[in-house]
């Protein structure tokens, strides 16, 4: 008998699972990328914010070339934080693709199970059909045969 086309879908499952399975490995990876990012962002805030706590606290004096030291060290950080945020929203635009990769990843691979459950219940309900069948045929040969010997 010749395979059941439940059965050579299986390859198809496998392909499809493995697909999603990479995709999935992809986003957890680039996640892990992102999650980064918004730390290091954060720890420049946290520094940025530390430094202008600091020199805030300052009681004494400050010299014009301090104030212009300080003036551009600020803009600096100011701009490695717009920067990082800009870069940051880049990854987390291809995270959100990445997403929707393995969205459809998994989408295909469940309707692929779907197909095979389908498959398998008519496959199962055409054999209960021969197999009631065949055993309507014996019952009628059984009562044929002793019809015939009475």
């Amino acid at each position: 008998m010749a395979e059941s086309r439940a059965k050579r879908m299986q390859v198809v499952l496998t392909l499809a699972e493995r697909n999603e399975e990479q995709a999935g490995l992809q986003l957890s990876q680039f996640t892990q990328q992102v999650d980064a990012e918004v730390e290091q962002l954060r720890q420049l805030d946290d520094y940025a914010a530390q430094y202008l706590n600091t020199y805030s606290e300052r009681k004494t004096a400050v010299r014009a070339q301090e104030l212009i030291a300080y003036s551009g060290f600020i803009q600096r950080l100011g701009e490695a934080r717009k920067e990082q945020q800009t870069r940051l929203e880049r990854l987390q635009l291809q995270l959100e693709r990445l997403r929707q990769v393995w969205r459809i990843a998994h989408q295909k691979t469940e309707s692929i199970k779907d197909l095979i459950a389908r498959l398998q219940q008519e496959e199962n309900a055409l054999l209960d059909k021969r197999l009631q069948k065949e055993m309507d045929e014996l019952v009628g040969q059984a009562y044929s045969r002793r019809e015939e010997n009475l």
